[in-house]
């Protein structure tokens, strides 16, 4: 991937604009990545897998609540979820 200075891609923003039609490219301040610009044709190739992932997900909540595998948040959920990740974090950090 191009990597540019925040400075460079500023006063060159054409040339940004054509680079990003061929791969992405890292934008930089002070030696450490701000921004990735990249192509609108690579935008809407990342949207629809963000809403694919996003279908499955929802696929598989209806599938689990067909299949009776949700239960209601109550509050007594909510604090076994809680009290599940206090234990997996303090075992995490012995």
């Amino acid at each position: 991937m191009k990597k540019v200075t925040a400075t460079e891609a500023s006063k060159a923003f054409g040339q940004l604009v054509d680079d990003v039609q061929s791969g992405a490219v890292t934008i930089e301040r002070n030696g450490r990545p701000v921004a990735v610009v990249y192509s609108y044709e690579e935008s809407q190739r990342i949207e629809a897998m963000r809403e694919a992932h996003l279908d499955t997900l929802i696929q598989e909540g209806i599938t689990a609540a067909d299949e009776g595998r949700i239960r209601p948040l109550t509050q007594k959920v909510r604090d076994e979820i809680l009290a599940s990740a206090r234990q997996r974090y303090e075992e995490q950090s012995q």
